[in-house]
């Protein structure tokens, strides 16, 4: 897929670029290499004092951006918790306890209980389901 240059950045880049980079992102290079030579997961905390840009993921056709990913590179299919883990260089551990905060943080919102009241009871998420009851069959 070939990229345009022309797609707007997104403001949150740590380099305030006006487009997608085009080539490598030192920033994110940067990033990479020091979550590499930590030699553990860090936590939170720990990353968060790591140099670099925050938004490095591991894809080279994406000049490891997050943003160019997002705008050029994602599958046409959902990515299991292995890929996105090798792509956001944590472990498929985290993304699972990620994922599981993420859908509590998303129980206990205002707009859910909403739903949950519209249902007036009824089951809308079932903790049993497996990924792969939401994903369409190939033939």
């Amino acid at each position: 897929m070939p990229k345009s240059p022309q797609i707007k950045m997104d403001d949150r880049c740590p380099r305030g670029l006006e487009c997608l980079p085009n080539r490598y992102c030192p920033l994110a290079v940067q990033r990479l290499k020091a979550l590499r030579h930590a030699g553990k997961e860090l936590t939170e905390e720990e990353e968060n004092l790591l140099p670099g840009c925050k938004w490095a993921v591991q894809n080279q056709t994406a000049n490891y951006c997050h943003f160019d990913l997002v705008a050029n590179h994602l599958p046409s299919r959902p990515m299991s918790d292995m890929e996105i883990a090798h792509t956001c260089s944590i472990s498929v551990e985290a993304v699972k306890k990620i994922e599981k905060a993420a859908i509590e943080k998303l129980r206990n919102s205002e707009a859910f209980q909403e739903i949950i009241e519209m249902y007036d009871g009824d089951t809308i998420i079932d903790d049993k389901r497996d990924h792969n009851e939401w994903s369409l069959p190939i033939k």
